[in-house]
């Protein structure tokens, strides 16, 4: 499923779009009602910027609150759109995800250390391709495999005792 397969980033795509020609249209209405002021013998004894600002002022406020929805809904936008990217499993990645992360506490919520880091059978394909390649030997591609399905083993192990202590103070 793409990025546009989520429903979610379709709706804050369309809101920031639809918000976004609403700004264009408010701007313009605002821009014609100050010129209209030109135009206007009310405001003939008036200084002219304040005709302008007095002609523009609802379409100034509406333009400032439309601004703002259209950023909130941008940054929901981006929020939603990394939550669900496709991103590329790689070590040196996932080193400078975690250190953002560190630095950054609030990044953490979106858990892409998680989402970069490789899982055991991509480590064990590139392996296996280091192997193909003849980039390592049989008894190294052996050996490192070894280590990966131990590692693996070890992290599963790590996993359930974990959840079976969560379950524990559940209860």
């Amino acid at each position: 499923m793409g990025l546009l397969g989520d429903s979610k980033v379709k709706a804050l795509l369309t809101g920031f779009l639809l918000s976004l020609v609403l700004l264009v249209g408010i701007g313009a209405l605002g821009l014609l009602a100050a010129l209209s002021a030109l135009g206007n013998p009310a405001y003939a004894n008036t200084p002219l910027l304040w005709a302008f600002l007095h002609s523009a002022a609802p379409y100034i406020v509406a333009f400032l609150l439309d601004g703002l929805v259209a950023g909130l809904l941008f940054v929901g936008l981006v929020v939603a759109a990394a939550r669900n990217v496709s991103m590329p499993r790689n070590d040196r990645l996932a080193g400078i995800v975690r250190r953002a992360e560190r630095l950054h506490p609030q990044a953490s919520s979106l858990g892409l250390s998680e989402r970069v880091e490789p899982t055991t059978e991509d480590r064990m394909d590139e392996l296996k391709e280091r192997y193909v390649a003849g980039e390592i030997d049989e008894s190294e591609f052996e050996r490192r495999m070894k280590r990966l399905v131990d590692e693996d083993v070890s992290d599963e192990q790590v996993r359930q005792e974990r959840r079976r202590t969560e379950h524990e103070y559940e209860y």
